[in-house]
């Protein structure tokens, strides 16, 4: 196991990397989105990207689609668009990418859900009948404005699998319970967990946050195949996961989490 490969997972959707050769052919369709944005970007906004993704969660690189540029930053109102196959797609967003840290999972800005079905990605499809489709998103920036952190450190009851590809210790705003929720209810992930024990910083949203715990990737896993090996229990009562409730400017030490590799056996 390399940190080369934790960054090319964490970087899935890194901007300028994940761009689709479509041929000089123009494609029959389109996606046009109004954007809305609420607050002001963080400093360390190095700018933010439509990407549509024909199945979610998307399971390679190659997969999604994204506009080449960023959008303005300094806007409140702005219209994109994205030219597409005719085609069904399950989900469209906005990528935030970050001038401090690698892009990674939890840096999607904006993404519709589909509040009637499981809170699944918003999906549309573009056919000949309608080859242009019009759609709407809200951005709220502070989804993005991490101003606290969580500290901790995480130790394992043995060496890493032969067939790790990626081990992350992530922070939700509460517990997943399905595929689509690791990336819905993620405040903040870290794939660099390389040696045990590891001590970790996750920069987090002030407020709640309802789980934190650490995942296994085995080699030539989907995206979304993470395995949980160990959570940050509540000091107090052990049982019951630990949930942090910070302020502006806290940062909270003590999240320590036990890894069990016997877990990935079940």
């Amino acid at each position: 196991m390399t940190r080369s490969l934790f960054y090319i997972f964490a970087s899935l959707l890194v901007v300028g990397g994940c761009s689709v050769d479509h041929g000089i052919a123009p494609l029959p369709g389109r996606l046009e989105v109004d954007v809305s944005f609420r607050g002001e970007a963080p400093p360390n906004t190095r700018g933010i990207y439509l990407i549509v993704a024909p199945q979610f969660p998307p399971h390679a690189i190659n997969e999604l689609y994204q506009v080449p540029n960023s959008l303005p930053l300094d806007q409140k109102q702005i219209s994109t668009g994205i030219d597409l196959p005719y085609g069904h797609y399950d989900a469209f967003a906005l990528w935030w990418y970050s001038s401090d840290t690698k892009s990674n999972l939890a840096d999607i800005l904006a993404m519709p859900l589909d509040y009637t079905n499981f809170y699944l990605p918003m999906g549309f499809d573009i056919t000949r009948e309608q080859p242009v489709v019009k759609k709407s998103l809200i951005a709220d920036w502070n989804g993005v404005n991490r101003d606290a952190a969580i500290k901790g450190t995480i130790t394992f009851n043995g060496p890493f699998p032969d067939n790790t590809l990626a081990v992350a210790v992530a922070a939700f705003k509460y517990k997943p319970e399905a595929p689509v929720h690791f990336l819905i209810y993620l405040k903040s992930i870290d794939f660099g967990v390389d040696e045990n024990p590891y001590d970790f910083i996750l920069p987090v949203r002030r407020g709640g946050t309802g789980y934190i715990a650490a995942y296994w990737l085995p080699e030539n896993a989907a995206l979304m195949d993470f395995r949980e090996i160990g959570v940050y229990r509540d000091p107090a009562a052990p049982e019951h996961p630990g949930k942090v409730t910070l302020s502006s400017g806290e940062t909270r030490s003590g999240i320590n989490i036990e890894a069990d590799w016997n877990k990935i056996e079940d």
